[in-house]
C-alpha cells in the first residue's frame, strides 16, 4: 500500500508524528514493534504535552503526582513532583492515539529502508512493504551524532512483600546516580553509570551499599523479569542531507536522563517535525523546513548540555565519575563570547506554514525573533533607525500596529540591547 509518509520506530515520538499528520489528512504509515517495559518519571510540561496527545484521562498508566526525594553533594536536599509512567503503556497509548487518528500501523520491525526514484521502500520482518515519498525515522539512537558522554542505565522491576509509600527517589553515588520509584508493592530501580565502571550486574548492589534509603527499598524485594539495559548518553543526531528523511525523538536528539525531560523533549519534536512536514505538503519549501527543526533541535541541545554540565559539576566532589562527565558536558557548551544582536534571515512558523523572515538574534535567542506582541521587531528597528524623529506613534502608523504593542516591542529591543535606548518622553511624543 502507497502512503504519503511512512513513520519508522512507534515510540512516543514516533506515534505522537503520526498522530498529528494523520489528524491533518496525511496517509501515514506506523511502523514498529512493541516497546521495552521500564519505568518513567514525567514532569508537569510532559503531562501538558501528553494532554495535548488525548492523554490527558488516561489515568490508568499515568500515577501520581508523587514526591520526588534525594540527597544531592554536599546534603543538599532534592525535592520535586512527578508523576509515573511505565514506557510500553505510554508508547502503546500513543500508538492507539495514532491509530484512532487515522494513521495505518504495524505492528512490525523494518528491515530495510531504501531510497529509489524519489521514494523510500521499506522492508517489513514478517513480509510486505510499504512505501512513501516521505519517511521520519524514530528508531532511537542510531547513525551520525555529537555525543556526551558514554553512558548505560540498568533498569530492573521488583515486587516487595507489602505496600510502601508511593513516591521517587534520586541519589548520587561515586560512580554514577541511581533513581527508584515505588507504587503499592511494585518497585522499579534504575542505575546510571558509565560502561567502564565495573559490571552493570553489580552497580545496584554497589548503589545500595551507599545509599542506605536505596538499601531499605530494596528490603524484602524479589527481582522480576530481566534488568533492562538502555544507551543514556546525551546525542544531537546529524543530518545525512537528504531532504526526504528525517528524525524524531532519541534519533534526533537524546538529553541526559539526569534532567528528567526525555518525554517532553521527545513530544515537542514530534510537533515541530509534524508542523515542518505538513508545511512541505501544502507546498512549503523542505529545506527551509528541515532548516527550520534543525535549528530548534540545536539550541535544545546547547541548553541540554549547560544544564547536564552544571548539575554533574555540582557534584564533582563525590569523585571521577562527577568531575570527568561535567568536564565532557562543559567541552560540547561553545564558550559566550560578547554577543551584539544581530538582524539575519531565518525561518519562522506563520500561519501552519514555515517561510523565510528577517528576525533578530540575541545572545538569549540565538534562533532569533520575529516578533513581539505582534509586531515585527527588525522592521521596528530599521524604522526607528530610518527616521529623524522616531515616536510610538509614528512606528504604530508605519507598521500598522497599535501603540501599545508597539511600545511592548520596542521595551524589548531596549531590554535586548538591539536598539539604543531612546528618551522615553521623546520617544512618546514624537520628539
Amino acid at each position: 500500500m502507497t502512503h504519503d509518509i511512512v513513520v519508522l520506530g512507534a515510540g512516543p515520538a514516533g506515534s505522537a508524528v503520526a498522530r498529528r499528520l494523520a489528524a491533518g489528512g496525511v496517509r501515514v504509515a506506523l511502523v514498529g514493534a512493541a516497546s521495552r517495559p521500564g519505568w518513567e518519571g514525567l514532569s508537569v510540561r510532559s503531562r501538558a504535552l501528553l494532554a495535548e496527545e488525548g492523554l490527558d484521562s488516561h489515568a490508568s498508566f499515568i500515577a501520581g503526582p508523587y514526591r520526588r526525594r534525594g540527597i544531592w553533594a554536599g546534603g543538599r536536599s532534592v525535592e520535586g513532583v512527578e508523576w509515573l509512567v511505565e514506557r510500553s503503556q505510554l508508547a502503546e497509548a500513543l500508538r492507539v492515539q495514532a491509530q484512532a487518528g487515522g494513521a495505518d500501523t504495524y505492528r512490525d520491525t523494518a528491515t530495510v529502508a531504501r531510497h529509489v526514484a524519489g521514494w523510500w521502500r521499506v522492508c517489513l520482518r514478517a513480509g510486505g512493504a510499504v512505501e512513501a515519498p516521505l519517511l521520519v525515522d524514530a528508531r532511537g539512537r542510531r547513525g551520525a551524532q555529537c555525543r556526551g558522554p558514554l553512558l548505560l542505565a540498568v533498569g530492573q522491576r521488583f515486587r516487595r512483600d507489602a505496600s510502601g509509600a508511593p513516591g521517587t527517589q534520586i541519589h548520587a553515588t561515586d560512580f554514577g546516580w541511581c533513581w527508584w520509584a515505588q507504587r503499592e508493592r511494585a518497585l522499579w530501580v534504575q542505575v546510571v553509570a558509565r560502561p567502564r565502571s565495573g559490571h552493570p550486574a553489580a552497580w545496584r548492589a554497589a548503589a545500595a551499599a551507599q545509599v542506605p534509603a536505596l538499601a531499605l527499598a530494596l528490603t524484602g524485594a524479589s527481582p522480576e523479569g530481566d534488568s533492562i539495559a538502555r544507551p543514556a548518553h546525551a546525542r544531537l543526531g546529524l543530518s545525512a542531507d537528504q531532504p526526504t528523511r528525517w528524525r524524531v525523538g532519541d534519533a534526533a536528539m537524546a538529553l541526559d536522563p539526569l534532567s528528567g525531560q526525555g518525554v517532553y523533549e521527545a513530544l515537542r519534536g514530534a510537533r515541530v517535525v509534524a508542523t515542518a512536514i505538513q508545511s512541505i505538503l501544502d507546498g512549503g519549501d523542505a529545506l527551509l523546513a528541515q532548516r527550520f527543526v534543525a535549528e530548534r533541535y540545536e539550541e535544545a541541545w546547547q541548553r541540554g548540555v549547560r544544564a547536564a554540565a552544571e548539575l554533574y559539576r555540582e557534584n564533582s566532589g563525590r569523585g571521577g565519575f562527577w568531575a570527568e562527565t561535567a568536564a565532557a558536558y562543559a567541552a560540547l557548551t561553545p564558550a559566550r563570547a560578547p554577543f551584539v544582536p544581530r538582524i539575519e534571515r531565518r525561518p519562522v512558523l506563520h500561519q501552519g506554514r514555515i517561510l523565510e523572515r528577517d528576525v533578530i538574534v540575541t545572545a538569549e535567542n540565538p534562533r532569533g525573533v520575529w516578533h513581539v506582541a505582534e509586531v515585527p521587531v527588525a522592521e521596528l528597528k530599521r524604522h526607528f533607525e530610518s527616521v529623524d524623529r522616531p515616536s510610538v506613534a509614528g512606528a504604530a502608523l508605519a507598521l500598522h500596529r497599535p501603540q501599545a504593542a508597539v511600545a511592548a516591542a520596542i521595551h524589548w529591543l531596549h531590554r535586548t540591547g538591539a536598539m539604543p535606548r531612546y528618551d522615553a518622553a521623546f520617544v512618546a511624543s514624537g520628539g
